[in-house]
């Protein structure tokens, strides 16, 4: 959409609001925030390390509004982490930010794009072009 700007976190503010924007979406406990914003200078700044997530962010009327993740490899880019304020959803934050992760992997010559998507992302993922190859069964030890 044309009044969505979305494009990697570029400060450490940036990189701090898409968590915070992840920790509302998600529902994350406080507890589990002041441990992450406590490791958050030393993540931000190992950004550039092999295997680290670039985070994304995506703007509507100036406000960033939803976040999302990409692990860049030689053989392919992971798309994960996508989350958007409940008061901007349907706006198209969403897809944007799967627009400029798409866009960051041509430019880094990636050849293929992987999205691991719950059921809020699948209908999105389908619409823009994915098609599912697999699925993962998550198991959990309690």
């Amino acid at each position: 959409p044309d009044d969505v700007e979305a494009r990697a976190a570029e400060t450490l503010d940036e990189f701090t609001r898409a968590r915070e924007i992840q920790w509302e979406a998600f529902r994350i406990p406080a507890r589990e925030r002041a441990e992450q914003r406590a490791a958050m200078e030393g993540i931000w700044a190992d950004r550039d390390a092999p295997g680290a997530a670039s985070t994304f962010l995506a703007w509507l009327g100036g406000e960033p509004v939803a976040t999302a993740l990409a692990v860049f490899a030689d053989h392919g880019a992971l798309l994960i982490g996508g989350a958007t304020l409940p008061e901007a959803r349907g706006r198209g934050a969403y897809r944007a930010l799967v627009r400029a992760r798409w866009d960051e992997a041509v430019r880094r010559g990636t050849p293929a794009l992987v999205v691991q998507a719950g059921a809020m992302s699948r209908p999105i993922l389908d619409r823009v072009g994915f098609a599912p190859v697999c699925e993962i069964e998550i198991l959990v030890d309690p």
